[in-house]
């Protein structure tokens, strides 16, 4: 049962800490382009709001962990789906401000 558990936890943790990237990354990006454009408006990219994906992978795993079944938890299903839709659509801001298609 311990090593389903850790089975369970592995690859969510693996998420976690490229979500961690991604807000890493976006920050980094936010403040750059501020300092190399102190004149023009800056572009944000929200890169506070990757903590909601990241929060609710968390959640979905940790029910996972708890219930020891993968199938069934709506919960956890939900979870998964509104932290998947918000982080592609944060994501793909991400990658449209950092191409420079916002301007």
């Amino acid at each position: 049962m311990i090593l389903l558990s850790i089975l369970t936890l592995y690859p969510w943790v693996l998420i976690a800490v490229l979500v961690l990237f991604l807000i890493l990354i976006a920050r980094f990006y936010e403040k750059k382009y501020a300092e190399l454009y102190r004149n023009v408006p800056g572009q944000q990219t929200y890169y506070f709001l990757f903590s909601v994906p990241l929060v609710l992978f968390l959640l979905a795993a940790g029910r996972y962990t708890l219930n020891r079944d993968f199938a069934g938890n709506v919960l956890a299903d939900m979870a998964l789906f509104g932290g998947g839709i918000l982080l592609a659509a944060l994501a793909y801001r991400l990658q449209h401000l950092m191409t420079g298609g916002s301007r």
